[in-house]
């Protein structure tokens, strides 16, 4: 007794558990020296008894795999150089951090450089060779549809010239056969009717004249009339004679027909349109094909545009050789140049400053830390309750205080050696607390179940290969109960079977428990007792080693 109560890890509840316990067991021993039946002795003896409620939250089933941390697929990087050279330096040792774009290391490559120095002065040139050519190209181009437009207008004004000359040749040629058939024909008998009617008016004329000169001239000489009326009488008089004259000419004109001389010099006329009319056809026709001759020699300088186009292209297409030989060898050139590819520590360095580095051997290795993989081995019975993808919690000794994320990556195959197969589990290690080749454990989730019936794991006992509790009811009655236990999380385990939510079961003097035997609840402490003894006010969980003490 003495020797339980000098525990660190006993409470206060504890003591007076046993305390309780012995004093049942002193008052059973009294009772043992009386003459009363046996069955009144079985039955006064009362187990004092610590219970808890069976309850019902989220559950989740997990599967315990153990293993060695190793770098993630595609965590490793191995930088060597890409030219065989001296190296001039390495930059890096073991353990260093670098990060993605570091320069780690520097080989001597000098030939590299040179081709470099080459490749961009031969890039210029043939630069400034493509812009010439694209110049010449352009001017040339340029010229040709200035010629092609200005041979058309050309062949539009000779068209429109000779369409012109043509229309006037043919008027004037028109004028001309009107004139002839005129004259051919003479006058007309309305010409000749009208015309002697101009002269019957005309004599009338005349004669009203001669009729008045002769009142005047006789008025005149009676002294009537003045002189000045004689003298217009007589004008008059020679007036009107010299238009009978004419009209009278004209009549005989018109009756004569027209003369030989007027007839030819209008056929002469339209000879003379004709000609013009057949020299304006031939000389439009002729300005006409010219201008079409020159407007195809324009259009066929177009194949000298395509020519010159062509090697434009070539000089371009050979510039972007030269610029891609240029990135070649200015590849070459920065390849000695040798830059971390990610981020991570140097794990390994093979070569120093003035070894030579070949393209086969690596100068250095970097390891991304932060992806790590967990290599595990688990029973074969285990593997068909895993699929990739799994959530789980890792959890090392080397980091106590923390617990990592991790999910399943793989689920290999069965060994028939070992009954076992290998998982690969990929683990997140943000904050670089893990490193490879550590022993860690994974807690596997393999399902998760929303409204589980649990108790603690301390309440099961093992009877007869079977896994049972004692459920106390009303009647204060421990009853044995076989159970069906499913997952276990943080001291909890699942029960599939056997107890119902809210049905009370015994988590501490279970060992020293018979069925159906009668049982009284321990008294809990009262906050003020467990403040005086330094305990939280909190139920703490007993240690497993007072039920060893149980059975003493």
């Amino acid at each position: 007794m003495q020797k339980l109560m000098q525990r660190p890890s006993f409470r206060n509840s504890e003591i007076r558990l046993l305390s309780l316990l012995t004093l049942t067991i002193v008052a059973g021993c009294g009772k043992g020296k009386s003459a009363e039946p046996a069955e009144e002795k079985k039955e006064a003896v009362i187990s004092v008894v610590e219970m808890t409620p069976a309850k019902t939250q989220p559950i989740q089933t997990t599967l315990m795999a153990q293993g060695t941390l190793s770098p993630g697929q595609g965590a490793v990087a191995r930088v060597s150089t890409t030219v065989a050279g001296r190296l001039l330096s390495v930059n890096v040792k073991e353990g260093d951090r670098v990060n993605v774009g570091d320069l780690v290391a520097v080989v001597d490559n000098k030939v590299g450089v040179a081709q470099a120095r080459s490749a961009a002065a031969a890039l210029t040139v043939a630069e400034a060779q493509a812009r010439q050519s694209e110049i010449s190209t352009r001017a040339l181009q340029t010229d040709q549809s200035n010629s092609v437009r200005l041979a058309n207008l050309t062949l539009q004004s000779a068209q429109l010239d000779r369409d012109n000359a043509i229309q006037s040749a043919q008027t004037a040629l028109q004028s001309a056969e009107t004139d002839l058939r005129r004259t051919k024909a003479g006058a007309r008998p309305q010409e000749i009717a009208q015309s002697e009617q101009l002269v019957a008016q005309a004599r009338a004329t005349r004669d009203r004249a001669q009729t008045e000169i002769e009142r005047v001239r006789f008025l005149n000489k009676n002294g009537i009339a003045p002189l000045r009326q004689l003298n217009d009488a007589q004008t008059a008089l020679a007036v009107a004679n010299s238009g009978l004259e004419g009209a009278t000419q004209s009549l005989s004109l018109i009756r004569a027909g027209a003369r030989t001389e007027d007839l030819r010099a209008t056929e002469l006329r339209l000879q003379g349109a004709q000609q013009t009319l057949s020299q304006a056809k031939s000389a439009g026709d002729a300005r006409v094909n010219q201008a079409r001759a020159t407007v195809r020699q324009a259009q066929q300088s177009a194949l000298q545009v395509s020519a010159k186009r062509q090697e434009a292209e070539a000089a371009r297409d050979n510039a972007n050789q030269k610029r891609a030989d240029l990135v070649a060898a200015q590849a070459t050139a920065q390849s000695a140049q040798l830059r971390a590819p990610m981020s991570g520590i140097v794990t390994k360095r093979t070569l120093s400053s003035g070894d030579s580095a070949d393209v086969a051997t690596p100068i250095i290795e970097i390891t991304d830390p932060r992806a790590l993989n967990l290599i595990a081995n688990v029973p074969a019975s285990e593997g068909a309750k895993l699929t990739t993808g799994m959530a789980a919690k890792v959890t090392s000794q080397d980091a106590p205080d923390k617990t990592f994320s991790a999910s399943v990556l793989s689920v290999g195959q069965v060994d028939p050696l070992t009954n076992l197969l290998t998982l690969r589990l990929s683990v997140t290690n943000s904050q670089n607390a893990l490193k490879t080749g550590q022993f860690v454990t994974a807690e596997i989730v393999l399902s998760t179940s929303p409204r589980a019936v649990v108790i603690p794991k301390k309440a099961i006992v093992s009877k007869e290969g079977k896994s049972v509790v004692f459920v106390v009811g009303e009647d204060k009655v421990a009853h044995q109960k076989e159970i069906e236990v499913g997952g276990e999380q943080d001291g909890l385990v699942e029960i599939k079977k056997g107890v119902s939510a809210n049905e009370n079961v015994v988590t501490l003097g279970q060992y020293e428990l018979a069925d159906k035997a009668k049982v009284k609840e321990a008294e809990k402490p009262k906050p003020d007792d467990e403040k005086k003894t330094g305990e939280p006010d909190e139920k703490k969980p007993i240690n497993k080693a007072g039920d060893g003490d149980d059975k003493k």
